[in-house]
This record gives structure tokens, sequence and C-alpha cells, in this order.
């Protein structure tokens, strides 16, 4: 059998991004050992345990990768027989210098756990519950970690994707952050990559209020460069206006797609000001990743749709 790993479905790209793809520093490597012996144990039998069976998974990860590479060791002059299967897989994983086969340590480990975890055979053993809830820990913590080191990957429905290969990330995501790589978007594009940072730190407040700050600064780069006559100091909904009155969004548009005002005008702001801006008391409210990460792809969108208006006049 021959595995599609994923260096061999994903080639190195150079694009303008808010992750890194080819930089799996060392300290995420030993953050993940420590999450793959929560998995395996360190004699590699943990979840084989949980479902009475003797197998070893780092001795499965060892020869399945092996072979993968064409190797016959993962590191070099290394005996498993003397220091076992665990040390083989962890070694060569820390070593390993192609940042496309680290990914394939961790895609082929946790692939191999949510394979198990998927097996009707187990569905019955004593012990599932807890063994299913250790393979999800896992894979949220994984994820988790990627997130807090920038790493533009997840592990989703049983294999490692790049988040540039998501739909909203690809059409949405990047080609904002290219129109804001322009010079004159500098301050718009320095809030939307701050945005991104404080998402991934979980520092929910922040990003939204670096979402609307972008938001607005595109469009204040509009009316300045248009010479509308709209102050420094103006807000989201007076910019929103300005927009509208001088026809970067035409009027007939209303007509036929009538959310796109209601977008504009209360999408994002109230996202803010109800939820993190002002008038929040002396208990700041608690808002769920989802909405934030919401928030996050309607700025890039509707920047994206302001500037190519905005080339269209």
């Amino acid at each position: 059998m021959v595995l599609e790993l994923f260096s061999k479905r994903n080639k190195i790209k150079k694009d303008t991004d808010v992750y890194l793809y080819n930089d799996i520093t060392d300290q995420l490597r030993v953050q993940i050992t420590y999450i793959l012996d929560d998995i395996f144990g360190k004699n590699g039998q943990k979840l084989y345990e949980i479902i009475h069976d003797d197998s070893d998974c780092y001795k499965i990860l060892v020869e399945l990768l092996a072979k993968e590479f064409g190797v016959y060791n993962l590191c070099n002059n290394y005996k498993h027989e003397f220091h076992g299967y665990r040390l083989e897989f962890l070694n060569g994983f820390l070593q390993e210098k192609s940042a496309h086969k680290v990914i394939d340590y961790i895609e082929l480990a946790f692939s191999l756990t949510t394979n198990i975890a998927n097996d009707t055979k187990y569905q019955y053993a004593v012990e599932r519950h807890s063994f299913d809830k250790v393979v999800r820990n896992a894979i949220e913590e994984l994820n988790d970690r990627f997130n807090e080191h920038s790493i533009g990957y997840q592990f989703v429905e049983g294999q490692i994707i790049r988040r540039d290969n998501t739909f909203t990330h690809t059409e949405i995501i990047k080609p904002s952050l290219e129109i804001l790589s322009r010079k004159r978007f500098k301050g718009a594009s320095a809030e939307f990559h701050k945005a991104h940072e404080h998402y991934r730190h979980g520092k929910n407040h922040e990003a939204l209020n670096e979402c609307l700050k972008a938001f607005e600064s595109t469009m204040r780069i509009i009316c300045d460069k248009q010479k509308w006559n709209v102050k420094s100091t103006a807000t989201a909904s007076t910019l929103i206006k300005a927009c509208f009155e001088n026809n970067l969004i035409l009027p007939f548009w209303e007509s036929k797609f009538t959310s796109l005002k209601t977008l504009l005008e209360s999408g994002i702001p109230p996202a803010r000001n109800k939820l993190s801006g002002h008038g929040a008391g002396a208990e700041e409210k608690e808002i769920p990743q989802y909405i934030v990460e919401y928030a996050l792809n309607m700025t890039a969108s509707t920047i994206l749709f302001l500037v190519h208006a905005e080339e269209n006049i």
C-alpha cells in the first residue's frame, strides 16, 4: 500500500498570508510530543490498552513512515531494538528538516488515532467513552497549538489541511491581504493582521476592535483618494454613508441585494459595539470564537468589495 502523505499532496507556496507554512519550530514540535504521549503513552500502547489490543502505535508509525520515506530508520544510526520505537519516532520528528515531512509525522500519528476511534469493532469497548475523549482533546489541543504559533494548518476529518486550501481563506482572506499589501493601505493592513494575531491568541475583544479599525481605515483611505468630504475622525456609519452618497456602492444594488447595506452598516460595527465596545460594564461579556471568525471573514470580504468597487468608479 502506498500512503498519500501530506508532502505528496502539497507543494511549497510563497504568498502573502497571516500564517506560516514552512517553519515548524522546535518549541511547537516538543509541545506536540507531549500530546502524542497523552494519546499513545510512553510505551506506545495506551490507546490499545483501552481497547484491549497488544499493538504498539509507535511501531506502526515508524514502519509506515520509514517505508514511505524510503529509509531503514527515521534518524541516523538508530537501532530501535535497543532504544524502542517511541524514541525513534520522536527523534526523527524532532530532527526532521523538511517542514512537509514534519507535517507527515503529525498527520499520520493523528490519522492513526482517529482511525482507531472510528473503527466499529471497538465501539463496545468498556472504556470506549474515555478513549473518544482522549482523541477529541488531543485534536483540539493540536489545532490550538497550530493557532498559537501562527502555523497555517489544521487537523480536520482525518487529515492535515492548509488553511489556504479552504475556500474562505483562498477566495476571501488572501485576496484581501494582497490588496491591503498595497502601500496606501499600510495602516489597514497592520490592523487586519493584528485582528488575526489577536484571534489566534484568543483575544476576542481585541480582534473585533481591530476588524472594525481595518474596515474604517479602508473606507477612509478610499474617501481621501476620491476627495470626498469626510473628516479624518469619521466613524463607520459616516464612512458608509459617504460610500453610498458617492455611488461607490450603487443605489440599485439595494433592490437586488437588500442585505448589502445592512451588512455594511450593522454587520461589523455592532459586533464591536455590542460585544466589545463602550458600555460593557464592569464585567466584560465573553465573545465566542465563532463570532470572531465570522467577523474576520466579513471584514475581509467587505474590504475586498470596497476596493474592487473603487477600481470600477
